[in-house]
């Protein structure tokens, strides 16, 4: 997943210890099948989340220009893999995780990132879409674990392929739970961020999730509200769409140049006027939001 959208020697064994553990039956199954017309809405809901929401390598370069450090500790405790049996709750933290990995990635914790990297598999393996998240893919991460660029290229293709085969066995909710999971997890670490690094193109990056959140509602909405997994997601990005209603995106070119091969947001529209009143909300909500999903 692209957002705000990557230990030592030890790092293999952390990985089984921290990711390991018995196989445990989901559940929940989350399966029912979309017809024609509403899969192609859902598949244009899914593609214009992905292109709203920022790449890492965007990411990357405003993380650098605010000046921030890599902080595993906002992120999921990878110890926390083997705690989610529903099926909902393997979906949203695949999308969680896949985020986490995103961020590891674009700070070259290459060694952590392969921790990620094994808690993302283990949980498509539980939801049976470990075809897509096989140990080829695996392969490729750990040979390229020192390129950060194909790192984060592999990570987003992965995660695309993954929707393609949960979007084939008709598990479209499965995905939108992913994906959800994905985009809160963004979101909150945005928001940590800004706590110690507080910029202009930070508020920027955090205002333009109302871009995404639009088409994520949008997603969700498409299935029933008998179930109760995707109905509390309604309920959650209801709760941060309601937050995002005075938040004003101005319009405008916007362009991308380079600094050191990192990819730098820049442009002749003003900031989106992100207020300190918008921002405490948005990161509140989002925290309580994000805590119900890992917990």
């Amino acid at each position: 997943m692209r957002m705000i959208k990557t230990l030592s020697a030890l790092a293999a064994t952390l990985a089984l210890a921290a990711c390991g553990g018995g196989e445990q039956p989901a559940q929940d199954t989350l399966t029912v099948p979309p017809t024609d017309s509403t899969a192609a809405v859902r598949a244009k809901r899914t593609q214009n989340i992905f292109h709203n929401i920022p790449s890492p390598m965007e990411t990357a370069g405003l993380l650098k220009k605010a000046g921030a450090e890599y902080d595993k500790d906002i992120l999921n405790d990878v110890r926390n893999v083997d705690n989610y049996t529903a099926a909902s709750k393997q979906a949203l933290n695949l999308g969680v995780y896949g985020a986490d990995l995103s961020y590891a990635s674009v700070f070259n914790n290459t060694q952590e990132s392969m921790l990620y990297t094994s808690c993302a598999q283990k949980l498509a393996k539980k939801l049976d879409v470990s075809d897509a998240f096989n140990a080829q893919v695996v392969d490729r991460l750990e040979k390229n674990r020192n390129n950060r660029d194909s790192l984060l290229s592999i990570i987003s293709d992965t995660y695309w392929q993954v929707d393609g085969y949960l979007k084939e066995n008709q598990r479209d909710n499965i995905s939108a739970l992913m994906i959800a999971g994905g985009w809160v997890e963004g979101l909150y670490i945005a928001a940590q961020v800004t706590k110690a690094h507080d910029t202009p193109e930070l508020r920027q990056r955090i205002a333009e999730q109302k871009l995404p959140l639009v088409d994520l509602l949008a997603l969700v909405r498409t299935y029933s509200p008998d179930d109760p997994a995707v109905s509390s997601v309604l309920g959650d990005l209801q709760t941060m769409d309601s937050l995002y209603t005075d938040v004003v995106i101005p319009k405008g070119n916007s362009t991308i140049t380079q600094d050191n091969g990192v990819a730098v947001i820049g442009g002749t529209a003003p900031l989106a006027a992100l207020t300190d009143a918008q921002l405490a909300a948005i990161t509140s909500a989002v925290t309580t939001i994000r805590a119900k999903y890992i917990n």
